[in-house]
């Protein structure tokens, strides 16, 4: 698949040399299509990558996970929102991309849609931020309310049975860890594909008339 989509990249046949000299009016839509999936893969691959080593720095002992105080992921969220809008008005166009704040429905029910299409524009990354931060909060008070269990009832009998628990509650943070890196990774290439998908469909519809 990847080997696939590297091969549409490379179909804008920018040989060595000529750098990126070729004119834009040369390039069909396909080809522009297929850069710009390379693109987002490689942007993908860094999110992902930069969420995972985040999440596992946590991990360790004395670590601290940075995808656990909300600036972080906010500002992840942040980076996703204008990543999607981006990618969005380059493959639509901004025209397209304002009207399809209307949902299509009749000009009388404008005042209704558009704030409705505008809140779900921030929906998304809002709810990236919020998935994120939970799970890897979550996952810590788990292990500090098991290790407080050992002071709140004083007893050395509590201990082993707190600390087993706490072990096995961080051997699943580890596997929450690469889940929760995948999942904003692939829900951000999701939303941006969902807008460069609807610039294609514009295209193709307006190459049929």
């Amino acid at each position: 698949m990847l080997s696939g989509l590297l091969a549409q990249g490379e179909s804008i046949n920018l040989r060595p040399g000529q750098g990126f000299s070729v004119p834009l009016e040369t390039l069909t839509f396909g080809q522009v299509v297929g850069a710009a999936i390379v693109l987002i893969l490689i942007i993908a691959a860094i999110v992902f990558f930069f969420i995972l080593i985040m999440n596992i720095i946590g991990l360790i002992p004395f670590g601290v996970t940075s995808t656990g105080n909300i600036a972080v992921t906010g500002g992840l969220a942040i980076i996703a929102f204008f990543m999607i809008q981006v990618s969005a008005i380059r493959a639509q166009g901004i025209g397209h991309y304002l009207a399809h704040l209307t949902g299509g429905v009749h000009w009388l029910l404008w005042p209704i849609m558009i704030p409705i299409e505008i809140l779900g524009l921030f929906t998304k990354p809002f709810a990236l931020c919020i998935r994120l931060f939970a799970n890897m909060t979550g996952g810590h008070i788990v292990i500090l309310s098991l290790i407080g269990l050992i002071f709140l009832f004083r007893s050395f009998v509590v201990a082993p049975v707190s600390v087993i628990f706490a072990l096995g509650i961080n051997m699943l943070e580890l596997f929450v860890a690469f889940l929760q890196a995948y999942v904003f990774t692939m829900l951000t290439s999701l939303f941006m594909g969902l807008g460069m998908q609807a610039g294609h469909e514009e295209h193709a519809h307006s190459e049929s008339h």
